[in-house]
C-alpha cells in the first residue's frame, strides 16, 4: 500500500469515527435491557407516539420503566421465534410499504391533488335521497290531460298532509311513473327540480312542481353534506391512486436532481422513476431516522402484544375455585361505593300470605326461594310477586323506601302487602356478584407475575443522567 492509499484510508478511518462519535453524542445510550443497548431517540419517539407531555420528573420515571417492560416483551417474543412468522413478517413489511408513502411521495404536489379531487366535491356540493310521486308529461301534452294531472297530484298532495309519511311509499308504488329511489346532487338537476328539493329537510316533501320532464312530489329520505378534507383524505388517496403516482414522480426528479451521476438526457419514463423510488424505498431507514424509529416501534408493539397474548392464553380456563380463592384473598379490594341491599321483596295478595311466604323462606336456602313460591303461591292463581337479587338505591322502590329511606314506594292493587328479606351490604361476599371484574383483575395480577419473571431474567439499567435531559431536548427541537 503506498503512503496516498495510506493518508486516506486513515483520514477515511478518522471522519468515520468522528462521524460515529457525533451521532452518540446526539443519541447516547439511554438504557440498557437484557444486555443491549437503547438509545435516547428511541424512548422519545415512544413518548411522541403516546402523545404524553411529561413534565414530572417522577411521572417520566414511570414511562421508562414502562418502555423497558416493551424491550422485555419483545426480547421474550423473540425468544420464542415470533419474529420469524411468516404472517408477522407480511405484516411488517406491509406497513412499512404504508408508511414508505409518506417519504416517497412530495407532499406538496400530493396534497395539491388530492384538493383539486376534494373541491370537485365541493363543486358537486350536498346530496339527497329521494323518492318521488311523478307523473310524466310529453312535449305534445293536451290541455285537458295536463289539467287532469294537476287535479291528481294536489290531490295526492292534500292526501299526504292528511295522512303522513306512511302513506307516501303507498301512493309511489300506486300512482307514480318512477318508483324508484336514488341519490341526487344540485348540479346532476334541473334548476327547478334543485330549487324545490335541496332546501327540503329529511322527512319533509315538496309540493307539486313542474320540470321538463313532468310533475313531481319530491320526499327527501337522506341528506349527506361534504365532509371536511381531513376526515376523506384518506379515501381519496384510495380512489384516486394517480394522485399518489404524480407526488412520486415529483419526488424522483427531486431524488434525480440530487444525484450527481444522473443525466439530463435521461427521461422520466415509468421504469427510471420505478428505479429511482425503488432505490429510495431500499435505504429510507438509513436516510430518515425517523421513519426508522416508526418502522422499529411498529414492531416492537406488535411483538409485545403478541407475546402478551400467547402468555394470557396459556392459562385461558379459569376454574371456579381459583377464581373464589382469589376473591377471598383480595375481598377488601371489591368494595361498593354505596351499600347494597340483598334479599327479596315480596308484595303479597294478604297479610296471612305474607307471614307464610316469609316462615318458609326461612328454612331454604337462597337460591331456592323464587322456585318455591313459583311452586307453593302462585301455582294456579299468583298470590305472592317476588324481585330477588342484590339492589342498588334506585333500583327498587320498596328498598328505597325501607332500607335506604329514599322514596315513597307505591301500592300495587291486589298487593298491598310488601315484605323483605335479605340484609344490607357494604361490599360483595360472593365472588360470582363480582365476576367479570374480578376475572379481569385476576388475569391482570397473572401478566403482572409473569412481567416480575421477565424483569427478573432481563437486567434493566437506565441512565438516569440522560433521562433528565428529555425534555431539555425536546423543547430545544
Amino acid at each position: 500500500m503506498n503512503l496516498i492509499m495510506l493518508r486516506n484510508l486513515i483520514l477515511l478511518l478518522a471522519f468515520l469515527f468522528l462521524s460515529l462519535t457525533s451521532v452518540a453524542k446526539d443519541d447516547p445510550v439511554l438504557m440498557r435491557v437484557g444486555g443491549c443497548n437503547v438509545s435516547l431517540s428511541e424512548f422519545e419517539h415512544y413518548l411522541r407516539t403516546t402523545g404524553k407531555k411529561v413534565e414530572d420528573r417522577h411521572v417520566l420515571r414511570i414511562l421508562a420503566r414502562s418502555f423497558a417492560d416493551i424491550k422485555l416483551k419483545v426480547q421474550a417474543a423473540e425468544a420464542v421465534g415470533l419474529d420469524t412468522m411468516r404472517s408477522f413478517r407480511d405484516e411488517q413489511e406491509a406497513y412499512r410499504a404504508h408508511l414508505a408513502q409518506r417519504w416517497l411521495t412530495d407532499s406538496v404536489a400530493l396534497n395539491q391533488a388530492l384538493h383539486y379531487r376534494y373541491n370537485r366535491l365541493l363543486r358537486q356540493g350536498t346530496r339527497v335521497q329521494v323518492q318521488q310521486l311523478f307523473r310524466k308529461l310529453p312535449q305534445n301534452v293536451t290541455a285537458t290531460a295536463l289539467r287532469r294531472a294537476i287535479v291528481q297530484m294536489d290531490s295526492l298532495y292534500g292526501a299526504l298532509q292528511q295522512l303522513g309519511p306512511d302513506a307516501f311509499d303507498d301512493f309511489v308504488s300506486r300512482y307514480s311513473d318512477d318508483k324508484s329511489v336514488r341519490w341526487v346532487r344540485r348540479l346532476e338537476e334541473t334548476a327547478e327540480f334543485s330549487d324545490s328539493v335541496f332546501a327540503l329537510k329529511p322527512g319533509m316533501w315538496s309540493r307539486p312542481f313542474f320540470t321538463p320532464r313532468g310533475l313531481h312530489i319530491v320526499r327527501v329520505l337522506q341528506r349527506e353534506e361534504v365532509p371536511p378534507f381531513e376526515v376523506v383524505r384518506d379515501s381519496l388517496l384510495h380512489a384516486y391512486p394517480q394522485c399518489v403516482i404524480g407526488a412520486a414522480r415529483v419526488m424522483a426528479e427531486r431524488l434525480k436532481s440530487k444525484d450527481c451521476r444522473a443525466v439530463d438526457k435521461v427521461s422520466l419514463s415509468d421504469a427510471y422513476v420505478r428505479k429511482i423510488l425503488f432505490a429510495e424505498y431500499a435505504r429510507l431507514e438509513q436516510a430518515y431516522p425517523e421513519f426508522r424509529l416508526a418502522v422499529q416501534a411498529h414492531r416492537e408493539e406488535a411483538l409485545a402484544l403478541a407475546i402478551t397474548r400467547l402468555e394470557a392464553g396459556r392459562g385461558q380456563y379459569v376454574g371456579e375455585d381459583v377464581l373464589r380463592r382469589y376473591f377471598d384473598h383480595h375481598r377488601s379490594h371489591y368494595h361498593w361505593d354505596t351499600p347494597r341491599y340483598r334479599g327479596i321483596v315480596l308484595r303479597c295478595s294478604s297479610r296471612r300470605v305474607a307471614k307464610r311466604v316469609r316462615k318458609m323462606l326461612k328454612h331454604l336456602p337462597s337460591e331456592d326461594w323464587l322456585n318455591a313460591i313459583r311452586l307453593l303461591f302462585n301455582n294456579g292463581s299468583q298470590q305472592v310477586q317476588a324481585e330477588q337479587g342484590t339492589f342498588a338505591p334506585g333500583d327498587n322502590a320498596w328498598v328505597d323506601e325501607r332500607v335506604f329511606g329514599l322514596i315513597k314506594a307505591p301500592e300495587v292493587p291486589g298487593f298491598e302487602h310488601v315484605v323483605l328479606v335479605g340484609r344490607k351490604l357494604k361490599g360483595p361476599d360472593d365472588y360470582r356478584e363480582v365476576r367479570p371484574v374480578l376475572l379481569a383483575d385476576y388475569y391482570a395480577a397473572r401478566e403482572a407475575r409473569w412481567l416480575d419473571k421477565l424483569r427478573a431474567s432481563g437486567k434493566v439499567e437506565i441512565n438516569q443522567e440522560v433521562l433528565k435531559t428529555v425534555n431539555n431536548r425536546r423543547t430545544n427541537r
